[in-house]
């Protein structure tokens, strides 16, 4: 059985850099050459350095409909006419909407929501 290890908490810049190198050199020896404590040991650290990136390095959030759009187009790699054919939009009405010219209607806020996954609240406040 596994020993259980304490968590880890990382405060410092120092210890984070640490953590990574740790981490690294349990890359490099491979995965499958780890014994159950360092496997255990990587899990900890890794949640760790998880942990202290989320509240030192905060990744920006999209917060207009417009960004959603645009980013959810990059990931999905996208265009406009794409996009507006999948959620059953015009493209000249979904152009509008991404340069900010035209607020949602309650349809496509319904599409975005069904077919994007974007929270129906987070519609209805920006919207």
């Amino acid at each position: 059985m596994a020993q259980k290890l304490e968590v880890m908490k990382i405060t410092s810049n120092s210890q984070y850099h640490t953590a990574l190198a740790e981490i690294e050199s349990f890359i490099e020896k491979g995965f499958s050459n780890l014994t159950e404590k360092e496997t255990e040991q990587l899990k900890q650290i890794s949640i760790a350095v998880e942990t202290y990136e989320k509240t030192k390095y905060p990744m920006p959030v999209a917060t207009t409909i417009p960004a959603i759009l645009e980013e959810y187009m990059h990931e999905n790699k996208l265009n406009k006419g794409q996009l507006s054919k999948m959620l059953e939009v015009p493209n000249s009405t979904m152009s509008e909407i991404i340069n900010g010219k035209k607020k949602l209607n309650l349809s496509i806020a319904k599409k975005l929501h069904q077919k994007l996954n974007i929270d129906g609240n987070f519609l209805l406040e920006t919207a």
